[in-house]
């Protein structure tokens, strides 16, 4: 018999869902007693979920270096932090197949997440096995097959395909068998498939915020086509989630409400990590990353003083965006001391990027502020680009789609320049990207996208080796994926093949 220990621990700890699981002894869960009731498949699927939680500082979505958001962004010209360490590697891009020394606990707590796609494909196939009824079961495998979809989103972002273990290779677990990285065309079909199963069975408003919905699947599917490059496909997704607007999602008036305490479960946002300042597994941690240790904020509240928006960055801003107004660049500290650039080792490296709002409960370094995966501003500039790709030219409903954001954010309509041509206007939709998703995690997939990831890169490599005599090297297309650890590589027998780095 074997025995699912994992379900057993995750169950235990799982708090995102804002539910009292009740108390049962799961020391001992097997087939043969589990996936037989409802509640059985509803814990099951919440074991799933804690793969993702923000606390731990080895998850998906942790607030340390090897967060997605934070690699997302550091790796960019968005993010930066002042302890340097690997954070200068992540920043100027300096890695490689053979890389050593700390960086590579990176690439190997993120690539061995691989193992969730055959952990929830398992959990998917039982529940599709289960006896309860129909409804039930489309319900939690669609939640299922939504979560699977997202870590394989966030694995191909990451390293492109990666290995997945067939139905035929999950049904014989005692036969070892060194498994290869999926084709591109195989690694597709997986996500359509799971995803627009997702979309199909999920509800359009969750039973609790932080669950999986028809809107959350779409937009998972959405990121991975435009990372794809599948934009026909792309824009059609982007127009089924604008049909939601008004009736599931809007664009909020305050940009940044959003981010604050008040405007938790606020309609913009359609995936988020429900926190918590009491349970750590659960708590936000990116406030307590960039808030500096004197920092006049709340008496309880515990700051790090690490991450920065880089001052290079923040000079594309416009005047007048509000959506400057948590980016501080001067304050007085807790002394009565006037902090600027001039006496702060933080903020001379750039701004603080407090994009989250004060929580009066944050207790040492928790917050309870939700973080925010995805939101509804990101269905407009999507399908913005997405029409100008297609189209081939800037069309009126694309340049009104980006002016309602940049409204919000009290701007004026783009210039007659920035919409001339499809070109003019890929640049403006970028730049507003960035300026609007920062400490979001998306800087990284958009530049690729646009191609400009090797050269903004390049472009700091060269000021940095040029004004501080660092040595270096330029980074080439390759580094638009990480590398993959060699020991998966060795362990698969050659079976995992390495990412080019060879250039």
């Amino acid at each position: 018999m074997k025995t699912m220990k994992y379900i057993a621990t995750a169950l235990m700890l799982l708090s995102m869902t804002s539910c009292e699981l009740e108390r049962l002894d799961y020391t001992e869960i097997s087939p043969e007693n589990f996936f037989k009731t409802e509640t059985d498949l509803k814990l099951a699927v919440n074991s799933l979920y804690y793969d993702f939680n923000p606390g731990d500082f080895k998850a998906v979505y942790s607030a340390d270096y090897m967060g997605y958001q934070v690699i997302g962004d550091m790796t960019t010209d968005v993010l930066w932090c002042c302890w340097a360490w690997e954070s200068d590697e992540l920043y100027f891009q300096q890695w490689y197949a053979t890389v050593g020394g700390s960086i590579q606990n990176h690439a190997y707590s993120n690539f061995e997440r691989y193992n969730f796609l055959s952990k929830a494909r398992n959990t998917i196939r039982r529940i599709e096995n289960s006896p309860v009824s129909e409804d039930a079961k489309a319900l939690y495998s669609g939640e299922a097959k939504a979560l699977r979809g997202w870590m394989g989103l966030y694995l191909y972002d990451m390293f492109g395909p990666v290995p997945v273990a067939s139905d035929e290779v999950l049904d014989g677990p005692q036969t070892f068998v060194y498994l290869p990285r999926l084709t591109e065309e195989e690694y597709d079909a997986m996500m359509e498939t799971d995803l627009r199963d997702a979309i199909r069975d999920l509800p359009e408003v969750a039973e609790t915020r932080g669950r999986m919905t028809k809107g959350a699947a779409r937009m998972i599917l959405l990121k991975y086509y435009m990372i794809k490059g599948y934009f026909d496909k792309a824009e059609t997704l982007a127009r089924e989630l604008l049909e939601m607007e008004g009736r599931v999602y809007s664009l909020q008036p305050d940009y940044n409400y959003i981010f604050s305490k008040e405007g938790i479960g606020n309609n913009e946002v359609i995936l988020q990590l429900a926190c918590n300042n009491t349970a750590s597994w659960y708590s936000n941690y990116m406030t307590a990353e960039v808030l500096p240790a004197d920092y006049p904020w709340a008496e309880k509240a515990t700051g790090w003083g690490g991450y920065v928006m880089p001052w290079d960055f923040y000079g594309t801003f416009e005047e007048g965006d509000l959506r400057l107004k948590n980016v501080v660049t001067a304050y007085t500290n807790k002394n009565g001391e006037k902090i600027d650039r001039s006496n702060s080792a933080q903020l001379a490296k750039g701004a603080l990027p407090l994009k989250y709002g004060m929580d009066p409960d944050m207790k040492d370094g928790q917050s309870g502020i939700d973080v925010v995966i995805y939101r509804y501003a990101d269905v407009l500039l999507t399908l913005a680009e997405c029409i100008n790709r297609n189209e081939g030219s800037p069309t009126t409903e694309a340049v009104g789609l980006v002016n309602r954001v940049r409204k919000r954010a009290g701007l004026p309509e783009l210039e007659d320049a920035q919409t001339a041509s499809g070109e003019s206007f890929n640049e403006a939709i970028l730049l507003e990207r960035g300026h609007e998703f920062y400490l979001e995690g998306l800087r990284r997939q958009d530049l690729i996208r646009f191609g400009k990831y090797v050269e903004y890169a390049n472009n700091r490599i060269d000021a940095i080796n040029k004004s501080e005599g660092r040595g270096y090297f330029n980074v080439h297309e390759g580094h638009n994926r990480f590398w993959i650890p060699q020991s998966f590589i060795d362990e698969s027998k050659g079976a995992i093949k390495q990412n080019d780095y060879d250039r």
